[in-house]
Protein backbone atom coordinates (compact mmCIF):
# COMPACT_ATOMS: atom_id res chain seq x y z
CA UNK A 1 0.00 0.00 0.00
CA UNK A 2 1.51 3.45 -0.58
CA UNK A 3 2.17 5.70 2.26
CA UNK A 4 0.71 8.89 2.83
CA UNK A 5 2.44 11.40 0.74
CA UNK A 6 4.95 12.90 2.81
CA UNK A 7 5.72 16.51 4.02
CA UNK A 8 8.71 17.13 5.84
CA UNK A 9 7.34 20.63 6.86
CA UNK A 10 11.47 21.42 7.12
CA UNK A 11 11.15 24.72 9.31
CA UNK A 12 13.24 27.46 7.53
CA UNK A 13 15.49 29.56 9.18
CA UNK A 14 13.18 32.80 8.68
CA UNK A 15 15.43 35.69 9.89
CA UNK A 16 13.66 39.15 10.98
CA UNK A 17 10.49 37.62 11.58
CA UNK A 18 11.06 36.45 15.20
CA UNK A 19 12.24 38.32 18.20
CA UNK A 20 14.62 40.76 19.39
CA UNK A 21 15.28 44.49 17.95
CA UNK A 22 15.41 44.69 14.45
CA UNK A 23 18.32 46.11 12.66
CA UNK A 24 18.80 47.02 8.86
CA UNK A 25 20.44 44.40 6.82
CA UNK A 26 23.66 45.03 5.39
CA UNK A 27 25.46 42.41 4.25
CA UNK A 28 23.86 40.35 1.14
CA UNK A 29 23.05 37.49 2.96
CA UNK A 30 21.40 39.60 5.69
CA UNK A 31 19.15 41.28 2.82
CA UNK A 32 17.89 37.99 1.33
CA UNK A 33 17.30 36.31 5.05
CA UNK A 34 15.13 39.60 5.61
CA UNK A 35 13.74 39.05 1.79
CA UNK A 36 12.34 36.00 2.75
CA UNK A 37 10.41 37.01 5.59
CA UNK A 38 9.00 39.66 3.96
CA UNK A 39 7.99 37.16 1.28
CA UNK A 40 6.05 35.14 4.11
CA UNK A 41 4.36 38.76 4.71
CA UNK A 42 3.26 39.43 0.96
CA UNK A 43 5.77 42.13 1.08
CA UNK A 44 6.64 41.31 -2.70
CA UNK A 45 8.14 44.81 -3.55
CA UNK A 46 10.38 45.32 -0.82
CA UNK A 47 11.44 41.44 -0.67
CA UNK A 48 12.59 41.60 -4.78
CA UNK A 49 14.38 44.88 -4.13
CA UNK A 50 16.58 43.19 -1.04
CA UNK A 51 17.34 40.30 -3.66
CA UNK A 52 18.28 42.60 -5.96
CA UNK A 53 20.67 44.26 -4.10
CA UNK A 54 21.95 41.13 -2.16
CA UNK A 55 22.42 39.86 -6.01
CA UNK A 56 24.32 43.31 -7.12
CA UNK A 57 26.47 42.64 -3.73
CA UNK A 58 27.47 39.52 -4.38
CA UNK A 59 26.57 37.55 -7.62
CA UNK A 60 29.09 34.89 -7.74
CA UNK A 61 27.85 33.56 -3.97
CA UNK A 62 26.67 30.13 -3.73
CA UNK A 63 23.67 31.43 -3.08
CA UNK A 64 22.84 33.46 -5.67
CA UNK A 65 20.39 30.99 -7.89
CA UNK A 66 18.22 30.47 -5.23
CA UNK A 67 18.15 34.22 -4.86
CA UNK A 68 17.03 34.79 -8.62
CA UNK A 69 14.62 31.83 -7.83
CA UNK A 70 13.09 33.62 -5.05
CA UNK A 71 13.25 36.95 -6.88
CA UNK A 72 11.43 35.25 -10.26
CA UNK A 73 9.02 34.23 -7.10
CA UNK A 74 8.29 37.92 -6.20
CA UNK A 75 7.97 38.79 -9.91
CA UNK A 76 5.56 36.25 -10.50
CA UNK A 77 3.30 37.21 -7.37
CA UNK A 78 3.81 41.22 -8.10
CA UNK A 79 2.14 39.85 -11.41
CA UNK A 80 5.22 40.93 -13.81
CA UNK A 81 4.65 37.13 -14.94
CA UNK A 82 7.15 37.71 -18.30
CA UNK A 83 10.01 38.84 -16.30
CA UNK A 84 9.21 36.30 -13.86
CA UNK A 85 8.82 33.22 -16.83
CA UNK A 86 12.03 34.86 -17.84
CA UNK A 87 14.17 34.86 -14.77
CA UNK A 88 13.22 31.18 -14.07
CA UNK A 89 13.84 30.04 -17.31
CA UNK A 90 17.24 31.08 -16.57
CA UNK A 91 17.16 29.30 -13.25
CA UNK A 92 15.80 26.66 -14.39
CA UNK A 93 18.55 25.90 -17.36
CA UNK A 94 21.67 27.10 -15.29
CA UNK A 95 20.78 25.18 -11.84
CA UNK A 96 20.25 21.20 -10.62
CA UNK A 97 20.32 22.11 -7.29
CA UNK A 98 16.65 20.26 -6.34
CA UNK A 99 15.85 23.27 -4.03
CA UNK A 100 16.48 26.21 -6.74
CA UNK A 101 14.45 24.16 -9.18
CA UNK A 102 11.56 23.65 -7.32
CA UNK A 103 11.67 27.21 -6.38
CA UNK A 104 12.01 28.36 -9.78
CA UNK A 105 9.43 26.14 -11.08
CA UNK A 106 7.15 27.23 -8.10
CA UNK A 107 7.44 31.08 -9.72
CA UNK A 108 7.12 29.89 -12.93
CA UNK A 109 3.59 27.88 -12.17
CA UNK A 110 2.73 31.37 -10.56
CA UNK A 111 2.91 32.87 -13.55
CA UNK A 112 0.97 30.67 -15.91
CA UNK A 113 -2.15 30.45 -13.93
CA UNK A 114 -4.02 32.06 -16.40
CA UNK A 115 -3.45 28.48 -17.97
CA UNK A 116 -4.58 25.96 -15.07
CA UNK A 117 -3.28 22.71 -17.32
CA UNK A 118 -0.04 24.49 -18.14
CA UNK A 119 0.42 25.51 -14.91
CA UNK A 120 -0.35 22.27 -12.89
CA UNK A 121 2.33 20.99 -15.39
CA UNK A 122 4.97 23.22 -13.72
CA UNK A 123 3.69 23.09 -10.35
CA UNK A 124 4.29 18.90 -10.57
CA UNK A 125 7.95 19.60 -10.80
CA UNK A 126 8.64 20.82 -7.84
CA UNK A 127 9.48 18.75 -4.48
CA UNK A 128 7.34 20.02 -1.52
CA UNK A 129 9.63 17.94 0.86
CA UNK A 130 12.70 19.99 0.28
CA UNK A 131 11.17 23.26 0.24
CA UNK A 132 10.53 25.40 3.74
CA UNK A 133 6.90 25.09 5.61
CA UNK A 134 6.00 28.56 3.78
CA UNK A 135 6.47 27.33 0.47
CA UNK A 136 5.38 23.98 1.09
CA UNK A 137 1.89 25.92 2.50
CA UNK A 138 1.95 27.73 -0.78
CA UNK A 139 2.48 24.79 -3.13
CA UNK A 140 -0.49 22.58 -1.85
CA UNK A 141 -2.64 25.98 -2.05
CA UNK A 142 -1.80 26.48 -5.48
CA UNK A 143 -2.30 22.58 -6.27
CA UNK A 144 -5.63 22.69 -5.02
CA UNK A 145 -6.92 26.20 -6.93
CA UNK A 146 -5.65 24.84 -10.11
CA UNK A 147 -7.26 21.56 -9.66
CA UNK A 148 -10.25 23.44 -9.37
CA UNK A 149 -9.96 25.52 -12.56
CA UNK A 150 -8.91 23.11 -14.93
CA UNK A 151 -11.01 20.84 -16.85
CA UNK A 152 -11.49 17.44 -16.25
CA UNK A 153 -8.87 16.09 -18.64
CA UNK A 154 -6.40 18.06 -17.40
CA UNK A 155 -7.09 17.11 -13.73
CA UNK A 156 -7.15 13.48 -14.80
CA UNK A 157 -3.95 13.85 -16.55
CA UNK A 158 -2.25 15.09 -13.58
CA UNK A 159 -2.93 12.11 -11.26
CA UNK A 160 0.19 10.68 -12.79
CA UNK A 161 2.22 13.31 -11.34
CA UNK A 162 3.53 11.50 -8.13
CA UNK A 163 2.97 14.37 -5.75
CA UNK A 164 -0.47 15.93 -7.07
CA UNK A 165 -1.77 12.83 -6.74
CA UNK A 166 -3.83 12.49 -3.51
CA UNK A 167 -5.03 16.27 -4.68
CA UNK A 168 -6.15 14.89 -7.83
CA UNK A 169 -8.15 12.28 -5.85
CA UNK A 170 -9.54 14.94 -3.89
CA UNK A 171 -10.34 16.95 -6.57
CA UNK A 172 -12.11 14.30 -8.58
CA UNK A 173 -14.02 13.45 -5.08
CA UNK A 174 -15.60 16.88 -4.97
CA UNK A 175 -16.38 17.55 -8.10
CA UNK A 176 -18.92 14.65 -8.26
CA UNK A 177 -20.51 14.91 -4.78
CA UNK A 178 -20.91 18.78 -6.43
CA UNK A 179 -22.22 16.44 -9.54
CA UNK A 180 -24.91 14.28 -7.62
CA UNK A 181 -22.64 11.29 -8.92
CA UNK A 182 -22.75 9.75 -5.57
CA UNK A 183 -21.33 6.69 -7.06
CA UNK A 184 -18.88 7.91 -8.94
CA UNK A 185 -17.53 10.23 -5.40
CA UNK A 186 -17.92 7.06 -3.40
CA UNK A 187 -15.30 5.58 -5.85
CA UNK A 188 -12.67 8.26 -5.68
CA UNK A 189 -13.66 8.11 -1.67
CA UNK A 190 -12.37 4.23 -1.69
CA UNK A 191 -9.32 4.99 -3.62
CA UNK A 192 -8.60 7.79 -1.35
CA UNK A 193 -8.77 5.71 1.81
CA UNK A 194 -6.86 2.56 -0.17
CA UNK A 195 -3.69 4.93 -1.27
CA UNK A 196 -4.05 7.59 0.99
CA UNK A 197 -5.23 6.74 4.37
CA UNK A 198 -5.88 10.10 6.12
CA UNK A 199 -5.66 12.15 3.44
CA UNK A 200 -9.42 13.47 3.29
CA UNK A 201 -9.00 14.62 7.29
CA UNK A 202 -5.98 16.48 6.49
CA UNK A 203 -6.88 17.92 2.91
CA UNK A 204 -10.23 17.14 2.22
CA UNK A 205 -12.73 19.46 2.83
CA UNK A 206 -16.91 19.30 3.52
CA UNK A 207 -18.26 19.32 0.41
CA UNK A 208 -22.38 19.42 0.25
CA UNK A 209 -24.05 19.62 -3.74
CA UNK A 210 -25.17 23.21 -3.82
CA UNK A 211 -28.49 24.21 -4.79
CA UNK A 212 -27.63 26.02 -7.20
CA UNK A 213 -24.33 25.54 -9.74
CA UNK A 214 -24.27 29.94 -10.07
CA UNK A 215 -20.90 30.99 -8.15
CA UNK A 216 -21.87 33.74 -5.75
CA UNK A 217 -20.90 36.03 -2.97
CA UNK A 218 -22.63 36.97 -0.05
CA UNK A 219 -23.45 40.40 1.29
CA UNK A 220 -24.12 39.85 4.73
CA UNK A 221 -25.48 43.02 6.97
CA UNK A 222 -28.24 43.96 9.76
CA UNK A 223 -30.18 45.63 7.20
CA UNK A 224 -33.22 45.41 9.92
CA UNK A 225 -32.94 46.29 13.68
CA UNK A 226 -30.16 47.89 15.23
CA UNK A 227 -27.07 49.20 12.78
CA UNK A 228 -29.76 49.27 9.47
CA UNK A 229 -29.28 52.88 9.10
CA UNK A 230 -25.75 52.28 8.80
CA UNK A 231 -26.12 48.99 6.59
CA UNK A 232 -27.91 50.89 3.82
CA UNK A 233 -25.72 52.80 2.08
CA UNK A 234 -23.13 50.20 2.32
CA UNK A 235 -25.84 47.75 0.26
CA UNK A 236 -26.34 50.01 -1.98
CA UNK A 237 -22.91 51.14 -2.65
CA UNK A 238 -22.08 47.26 -2.83
CA UNK A 239 -25.06 46.89 -5.07
CA UNK A 240 -23.70 49.55 -7.50
CA UNK A 241 -20.00 47.49 -7.62
CA UNK A 242 -21.82 44.17 -8.56
CA UNK A 243 -24.06 46.34 -11.20
CA UNK A 244 -20.67 48.04 -13.11
CA UNK A 245 -18.49 44.78 -12.87
CA UNK A 246 -22.08 43.04 -14.51
CA UNK A 247 -21.83 45.68 -17.56
CA UNK A 248 -18.57 45.06 -17.93
CA UNK A 249 -18.20 41.28 -17.89
CA UNK A 250 -19.88 38.38 -19.85
CA UNK A 251 -20.02 35.70 -16.42
CA UNK A 252 -20.24 38.06 -13.08
CA UNK A 253 -21.15 36.10 -10.18
CA UNK A 254 -24.33 36.35 -8.43
CA UNK A 255 -24.82 38.93 -4.71
CA UNK A 256 -26.86 37.10 -2.06
CA UNK A 257 -28.18 39.82 0.07
CA UNK A 258 -28.29 38.29 3.87
CA UNK A 259 -29.83 40.28 6.62
CA UNK A 260 -28.91 39.44 10.15
CA UNK A 261 -31.04 41.57 12.03
CA UNK A 262 -29.66 43.79 15.31
CA UNK A 263 -28.68 40.39 16.43
CA UNK A 264 -25.26 38.56 16.33
CA UNK A 265 -26.18 35.80 18.48
CA UNK A 266 -26.33 33.32 14.88
CA UNK A 267 -22.90 35.21 12.78
CA UNK A 268 -20.94 31.97 13.44
CA UNK A 269 -23.11 29.62 12.47
CA UNK A 270 -24.71 31.82 9.47
CA UNK A 271 -21.04 31.71 8.02
CA UNK A 272 -20.57 28.04 8.75
CA UNK A 273 -23.34 27.84 6.01
CA UNK A 274 -21.90 30.09 4.06
CA UNK A 275 -18.55 28.20 3.91
CA UNK A 276 -20.15 24.82 3.42
CA UNK A 277 -21.56 25.80 0.84
CA UNK A 278 -18.97 25.41 -2.71
CA UNK A 279 -20.94 27.68 -4.24
CA UNK A 280 -19.96 30.44 -2.19
CA UNK A 281 -16.77 32.34 -3.10
CA UNK A 282 -16.38 34.89 -0.48
CA UNK A 283 -18.71 37.36 1.73
CA UNK A 284 -18.35 40.90 2.06
CA UNK A 285 -19.47 42.29 5.78
CA UNK A 286 -20.23 42.40 8.78
CA UNK A 287 -20.65 45.69 9.17
CA UNK A 288 -18.80 45.77 12.35
CA UNK A 289 -15.76 44.82 14.22
CA UNK A 290 -17.29 42.70 17.16
CA UNK A 291 -19.58 40.70 14.43
CA UNK A 292 -16.48 40.35 12.16
CA UNK A 293 -14.27 38.95 15.09
CA UNK A 294 -17.45 36.00 15.51
CA UNK A 295 -17.56 35.42 12.39
CA UNK A 296 -13.62 35.14 11.82
CA UNK A 297 -13.10 31.14 12.89
CA UNK A 298 -15.42 30.04 10.32
CA UNK A 299 -14.17 32.06 7.77
CA UNK A 300 -10.79 30.33 8.65
CA UNK A 301 -12.01 27.27 9.16
CA UNK A 302 -13.69 26.84 6.11
CA UNK A 303 -11.26 28.78 3.67
CA UNK A 304 -13.75 31.39 2.87
CA UNK A 305 -12.34 34.81 2.44
CA UNK A 306 -14.47 37.69 3.50
CA UNK A 307 -13.71 41.97 3.70
CA UNK A 308 -15.30 43.71 5.96
CA UNK A 309 -15.98 47.64 4.18
CA UNK A 310 -16.43 49.50 7.50
CA UNK A 311 -14.48 47.44 11.14
CA UNK A 312 -12.12 49.60 12.32
CA UNK A 313 -10.02 47.17 14.96
CA UNK A 314 -6.70 46.25 14.00
CA UNK A 315 -7.71 42.72 16.00
CA UNK A 316 -9.65 42.06 12.79
CA UNK A 317 -6.33 41.79 11.12
CA UNK A 318 -4.92 39.56 13.46
CA UNK A 319 -7.51 37.27 13.19
CA UNK A 320 -6.23 35.06 10.28
CA UNK A 321 -5.32 35.42 6.65
CA UNK A 322 -8.77 34.79 5.19
CA UNK A 323 -10.48 37.72 7.09
CA UNK A 324 -9.66 41.19 5.55
CA UNK A 325 -10.95 45.35 6.26
CA UNK A 326 -10.73 48.23 4.11
CA UNK A 327 -8.87 50.95 5.30
CA UNK A 328 -9.21 54.38 4.06
CA UNK A 329 -5.72 55.44 4.22
CA UNK A 330 -4.04 59.17 4.83
CA UNK A 331 -0.23 57.77 4.21
CA UNK A 332 2.55 60.02 3.99
CA UNK A 333 1.66 62.10 1.20
CA UNK A 334 4.04 65.13 1.89
CA UNK A 335 6.69 62.40 1.41
CA UNK A 336 5.08 61.53 -1.85
CA UNK A 337 5.22 65.31 -3.14
CA UNK A 338 8.62 65.48 -1.91
CA UNK A 339 10.02 62.63 -4.31
CA UNK A 340 8.05 64.29 -6.97
CA UNK A 341 9.04 67.66 -6.31
CA UNK A 342 12.92 66.29 -6.43
CA UNK A 343 12.99 63.03 -8.81
CA UNK A 344 10.20 64.07 -11.33
CA UNK A 345 10.29 68.01 -11.52
CA UNK A 346 13.83 68.30 -10.86
CA UNK A 347 14.03 71.23 -8.12
CA UNK A 348 17.04 71.11 -5.93
CA UNK A 349 16.15 74.33 -3.62
CA UNK A 350 12.54 74.34 -2.23
CA UNK A 351 10.83 76.46 -0.19
CA UNK A 352 7.96 76.15 2.18
CA UNK A 353 5.34 78.45 3.21
CA UNK A 354 2.82 77.00 5.57
CA UNK A 355 -0.08 77.79 8.34
CA UNK A 356 0.61 77.25 12.02
CA UNK A 357 -1.80 73.77 12.41
CA UNK A 358 -0.35 70.38 14.08
CA UNK A 359 -1.32 68.60 10.38
CA UNK A 360 0.87 71.27 8.55
CA UNK A 361 3.91 71.29 10.78
CA UNK A 362 3.61 67.39 10.37
CA UNK A 363 3.58 67.60 6.78
CA UNK A 364 6.24 70.58 6.64
CA UNK A 365 8.63 67.69 9.11
CA UNK A 366 7.99 64.85 6.27
CA UNK A 367 8.27 67.08 3.65
CA UNK A 368 11.97 68.57 4.33
CA UNK A 369 12.86 65.48 5.60
CA UNK A 370 12.28 63.39 2.38
CA UNK A 371 13.53 66.53 0.37
CA UNK A 372 16.92 66.42 2.40
CA UNK A 373 17.38 62.75 1.83
CA UNK A 374 16.92 62.62 -1.83
CA UNK A 375 20.07 65.09 -1.57
CA UNK A 376 18.37 68.56 -2.47
CA UNK A 377 17.63 70.97 0.31
CA UNK A 378 14.66 73.55 1.83
CA UNK A 379 16.43 77.04 1.97
CA UNK A 380 13.65 78.77 3.42
CA UNK A 381 10.30 78.22 5.50
CA UNK A 382 7.39 80.34 6.39
CA UNK A 383 4.86 80.37 8.39
CA UNK A 384 1.83 82.64 8.85
CA UNK A 385 -1.14 83.37 11.08
CA UNK A 386 -4.52 81.54 10.29
CA UNK A 387 -6.63 83.82 8.31
CA UNK A 388 -4.09 86.01 6.90
CA UNK A 389 -4.19 87.08 3.18
CA UNK A 390 -1.37 89.42 2.71
CA UNK A 391 1.84 87.05 2.38
CA UNK A 392 4.04 89.81 0.81
CA UNK A 393 6.70 88.95 3.63
CA UNK A 394 6.66 85.28 3.15
CA UNK A 395 7.00 85.35 -1.10
CA UNK A 396 10.18 88.37 -0.05
CA UNK A 397 12.02 86.01 2.38
CA UNK A 398 11.41 82.47 -0.45
CA UNK A 399 12.07 84.72 -3.68
CA UNK A 400 15.71 86.43 -1.55
CA UNK A 401 16.41 82.26 -0.70
CA UNK A 402 16.83 81.61 -4.16
CA UNK A 403 14.18 78.94 -4.18
CA UNK A 404 13.45 76.65 -7.48
CA UNK A 405 9.89 75.27 -6.20
CA UNK A 406 7.66 76.16 -3.34
CA UNK A 407 5.65 73.39 -1.29
CA UNK A 408 2.48 74.87 0.10
CA UNK A 409 0.57 72.22 3.03
CA UNK A 410 -2.46 74.09 2.87
CA UNK A 411 -6.16 74.83 2.10
CA UNK A 412 -7.73 74.98 -1.44
CA UNK A 413 -9.15 78.70 0.31
CA UNK A 414 -5.35 79.94 1.53
CA UNK A 415 -3.89 78.39 -2.02
CA UNK A 416 -6.20 81.25 -4.32
CA UNK A 417 -4.44 83.68 -1.67
CA UNK A 418 -1.03 82.72 -2.17
CA UNK A 419 -0.39 81.48 -5.57
CA UNK A 420 -1.81 85.02 -7.11
CA UNK A 421 0.29 87.06 -4.69
CA UNK A 422 3.49 84.46 -5.65
CA UNK A 423 2.44 85.71 -9.23
CA UNK A 424 2.02 89.13 -8.70
CA UNK A 425 5.56 89.33 -6.89
CA UNK A 426 7.16 88.04 -9.55
CA UNK A 427 8.10 84.28 -8.12
CA UNK A 428 6.92 82.11 -11.14
CA UNK A 429 7.97 78.43 -9.30
CA UNK A 430 6.76 75.05 -9.70
CA UNK A 431 3.79 74.80 -6.72
CA UNK A 432 3.37 71.66 -4.78
CA UNK A 433 0.69 71.02 -2.34
CA UNK A 434 -1.48 68.32 -0.90
CA UNK A 435 -4.81 66.81 -0.30
CA UNK A 436 -6.07 70.43 0.75
CA UNK A 437 -5.66 71.59 -2.99
CA UNK A 438 -8.09 68.66 -4.40
CA UNK A 439 -10.95 71.19 -4.49
CA UNK A 440 -13.20 72.79 -7.44
CA UNK A 441 -12.54 75.97 -5.42
CA UNK A 442 -8.80 75.62 -6.89
CA UNK A 443 -10.27 76.19 -10.21
CA UNK A 444 -13.02 78.28 -9.82
CA UNK A 445 -10.64 81.29 -8.29
CA UNK A 446 -7.20 79.83 -8.79
CA UNK A 447 -6.77 81.26 -12.67
CA UNK A 448 -3.60 81.34 -14.33
CA UNK A 449 -1.95 81.17 -10.65
CA UNK A 450 -2.53 77.40 -10.10
CA UNK A 451 -1.78 76.03 -13.82
CA UNK A 452 0.43 73.26 -13.53
CA UNK A 453 0.36 72.92 -9.74
CA UNK A 454 0.98 69.42 -9.02
CA UNK A 455 -0.77 67.74 -5.21
CA UNK A 456 -1.96 64.98 -3.93
CA UNK A 457 -5.84 63.76 -4.38
CA UNK A 458 -7.86 64.13 -1.09
CA UNK A 459 -9.44 61.44 0.07
CA UNK A 460 -13.01 61.59 1.05
CA UNK A 461 -15.93 62.22 -1.35
CA UNK A 462 -15.07 65.64 -1.81
CA UNK A 463 -11.85 64.85 -3.87
CA UNK A 464 -12.17 65.79 -7.87
CA UNK A 465 -10.77 62.41 -8.54
CA UNK A 466 -12.86 60.37 -11.40
CA UNK A 467 -13.29 57.03 -9.56
CA UNK A 468 -14.76 59.41 -6.70
CA UNK A 469 -16.47 62.07 -8.49
CA UNK A 470 -18.17 59.27 -10.45
CA UNK A 471 -19.63 57.21 -8.03
CA UNK A 472 -20.96 60.50 -6.25
CA UNK A 473 -22.72 61.64 -9.70
CA UNK A 474 -24.07 58.08 -10.10
CA UNK A 475 -25.18 57.14 -6.28
CA UNK A 476 -26.72 60.53 -6.56
CA UNK A 477 -28.87 60.36 -9.25
CA UNK A 478 -29.85 56.85 -8.57
CA UNK A 479 -31.04 57.65 -4.94
CA UNK A 480 -31.45 61.19 -5.16
CA UNK A 481 -29.19 62.01 -2.24
CA UNK A 482 -25.31 62.30 -1.79
CA UNK A 483 -23.61 59.54 -0.73
CA UNK A 484 -22.05 58.46 2.45
CA UNK A 485 -18.70 57.79 3.03
CA UNK A 486 -19.58 54.03 4.19
CA UNK A 487 -21.51 54.01 0.95
CA UNK A 488 -18.54 54.51 -0.78
CA UNK A 489 -16.45 52.23 1.06
CA UNK A 490 -19.15 49.61 0.90
CA UNK A 491 -18.65 50.51 -3.34
CA UNK A 492 -14.74 49.96 -2.56
CA UNK A 493 -14.92 46.85 -0.67
CA UNK A 494 -16.86 45.13 -3.64
CA UNK A 495 -14.54 46.46 -6.09
CA UNK A 496 -11.46 44.54 -4.24
CA UNK A 497 -13.44 41.45 -4.16
CA UNK A 498 -14.41 41.22 -7.48
CA UNK A 499 -11.56 42.34 -9.04
CA UNK A 500 -9.73 39.34 -6.68
CA UNK A 501 -12.36 37.33 -8.48
CA UNK A 502 -11.60 38.24 -11.97
CA UNK A 503 -7.83 38.05 -11.15
CA UNK A 504 -7.65 35.22 -9.12
CA UNK A 505 -8.99 32.56 -10.95
CA UNK A 506 -12.71 32.66 -9.53
CA UNK A 507 -11.91 30.11 -6.61
CA UNK A 508 -12.18 30.78 -3.03
CA UNK A 509 -7.94 30.46 -2.22
CA UNK A 510 -7.54 32.61 -5.66
CA UNK A 511 -9.92 35.09 -4.39
CA UNK A 512 -7.64 34.71 -0.83
CA UNK A 513 -4.80 34.85 -2.67
CA UNK A 514 -4.98 38.39 -4.68
CA UNK A 515 -6.81 39.95 -1.52
CA UNK A 516 -3.64 38.69 0.08
CA UNK A 517 -1.53 40.38 -2.50
CA UNK A 518 -3.16 43.79 -3.47
CA UNK A 519 -1.40 46.86 -2.44
CA UNK A 520 -3.27 50.25 -2.78
CA UNK A 521 -6.47 50.50 -3.91
CA UNK A 522 -7.64 53.69 -5.51
CA UNK A 523 -11.67 54.03 -5.40
CA UNK A 524 -14.69 55.91 -4.65
CA UNK A 525 -13.91 56.38 -1.17
CA UNK A 526 -10.08 57.39 -1.69
CA UNK A 527 -6.82 55.97 -1.05
CA UNK A 528 -7.43 52.59 0.61
CA UNK A 529 -5.65 49.20 2.26
CA UNK A 530 -6.22 46.16 3.26
CA UNK A 531 -5.67 45.95 7.13
CA UNK A 532 -2.80 46.98 7.92
CA UNK A 533 -1.21 46.23 4.78
CA UNK A 534 1.98 48.42 4.00
CA UNK A 535 1.17 51.25 2.77
CA UNK A 536 3.29 52.46 -0.64
CA UNK A 537 3.76 56.35 -0.35
CA UNK A 538 4.80 56.05 -4.05
CA UNK A 539 1.72 55.13 -5.22
CA UNK A 540 -0.10 57.75 -3.84
CA UNK A 541 -2.12 59.30 -6.66
CA UNK A 542 -0.99 62.89 -8.04
CA UNK A 543 -3.20 65.43 -9.78
CA UNK A 544 -2.07 68.51 -11.48
CA UNK A 545 -4.29 71.84 -13.32
CA UNK A 546 -3.65 71.93 -16.87
CA UNK A 547 -6.19 74.30 -19.06
CA UNK A 548 -8.24 74.89 -16.31
CA UNK A 549 -9.13 71.58 -15.12
CA UNK A 550 -7.63 69.18 -12.49
CA UNK A 551 -6.12 65.92 -14.19
CA UNK A 552 -4.18 62.79 -12.59
CA UNK A 553 -0.60 62.36 -13.35
CA UNK A 554 0.58 59.25 -14.68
Amino acid sequence: MKTLFRFTFVLAVILAAGCGPSTTPSTPQEKAARADALMTESRFNDALELYTSALSEAPDSPNAPLWRAASAEALAEMGRFSEALNLADRVINSSSDPVVLSRAYLARAIAELSSPARALSVLSRTDPDILDRHRQEKVVELARELLREADTDAVTAARSDNWLEVFVLLELERRSTIEGDAAKAALYAAELNRLYPGARERWGEAVTPPDSGEKYFALVLPLTGEGSEFALPVQRGVMMAFERFDEMHSDPPALRVIDTGASSEDIAALFSTLGSDASCMGVIGPLTSSTTLLAAPSANRDRLPVITPTATSEEVDRTGSWVFRLVVSEGDQAAAIAEYAVLRAGCRRLAIIHPPTSQANSEVSQFRATVESLGASVVATEGYQSGATDFRNQIARVKAAGADGVFLPVSSWDAIQIAPQLQFYRVRLPLFGTSGWDSDLLLRHGGDSVEEAVFTAASGLESTRPETAGFVYAYSREHGQSPSMIAAQGYDAAGVILEAWHMGGRSRAGVQRRLADRGVWFGASGRCVLGSSTDVRVSWPLLTVREGEILGIE
